[in-house]
């Protein structure tokens, strides 16, 4: 059966990296936010047309929903802070060129960039597939949806979508982007967090980088993001490297040495900002 690239439809398909997972045997836990399974993969496969590389064996849509319905993961919320920190740089610059309106959230987890955003002026709504996450979103007063973005049935126009570390989530990324553009009002702004499979460290670490771990199923660099822009109609405004912030505790829990030896809650006031330069931050324009 010839495969296809999720993204382009790209029929020119090449074996590009073997891995050690399997689908079939995938819970719940292997799709927390926080999971530190990393080395963890399936078999990846190569576009040769847009440069995406993915999934040789894709869980289904429905498979997918099913495990992301059934995360739990409060240790998201325990790095509130530093992730607040990494949404605010982002907040700073869409109100440079979006200030107002309604903004979507796709992948919103608890509800964290949502809320700042509301605090920022927008009208903010979300979308996310964990039951436990959704909730917890809904009890800060927060409109999220429960359910699959691709599902997701609103009529309304968007002046933003976020989707922010979620896009390497999806089987479908094409499909996605495609609603995203729908859901957008011309001129709109779509925002895109995601790994950098073609950064510097994911070529110095090889198969022990960190992104590769079983909750993500395809992975963009700068030329798929730009070829992804061209195909479905958007004007890149700004792509950067995106920053991170987190806590001691956070990065050395990380691994299991960290969590056997240095759990300590002490080094959860030490705060760390991270360039480690192997996530994209995109910025996109929806075209006419």
């Amino acid at each position: 059966m010839e495969v296809k690239c999720p993204l382009c439809g790209g029929s020119r398909v090449s074996f590009w990296k073997r891995g050690n997972f399997d689908y079939r045997q995938a819970g719940a836990d292997d799709f927390k936010i926080t999971d530190s399974d990393y080395g963890l993969f399936p078999d990846l496969l190569k576009c040769e047309e847009c440069g995406l590389r993915f999934a040789r064996e894709m869980p289904s849509p429905s498979q997918l929903l099913s495990l992301y319905s059934g995360v739990v993961d409060p240790d998201y919320e325990e790095e509130a802070e530093g992730r607040g920190q990494n949404f605010l740089r982002i907040i700073k610059f869409l109100k440079r060129i979006k200030p107002g309106g309604k903004l979507l959230d796709v992948g919103a987890a608890t509800g964290i960039f949502m809320d700042l955003a509301r605090q920022a002026g927008w009208e903010v709504y979300g979308v996310e597939p964990s039951r436990w996450a959704s909730r917890r979103a809904q009890e800060r007063g927060l409109k999220v949806w429960e359910g699959d973005f691709l599902d997701y049935p609103g009529e309304d126009k968007f002046q933003i979508i976020t989707m922010l570390d979620i896009i390497e989530h999806m089987a479908t990324p094409g499909l996605a982007l495609q609603k995203a553009r729908e859901l957008l009002d011309e001129g709109g702004i779509l925002v895109i967090t995601t790994p950098d499979i073609e950064s510097l460290a994911a070529r110095i670490m090889g198969k022990k980088w960190w992104h590769l771990r079983p909750a993500h199923v395809n992975f963009f660099s700068r030329r798929t993001l730009l070829k992804a822009s061209e195909k479905f109609r958007f004007r890149p405004v700004k792509l950067r490297h995106y920053m991170w912030n987190f806590s001691l505790h956070y990065l050395i829990t990380r691994f299991s040495w960290g969590r056997k030896y240095f759990n300590w809650n002490l080094l959860k006031k030490v705060k760390l900002k991270l360039a480690l330069f192997d996530s994209l931050e995109a910025y996109l324009e929806k075209l006419p």
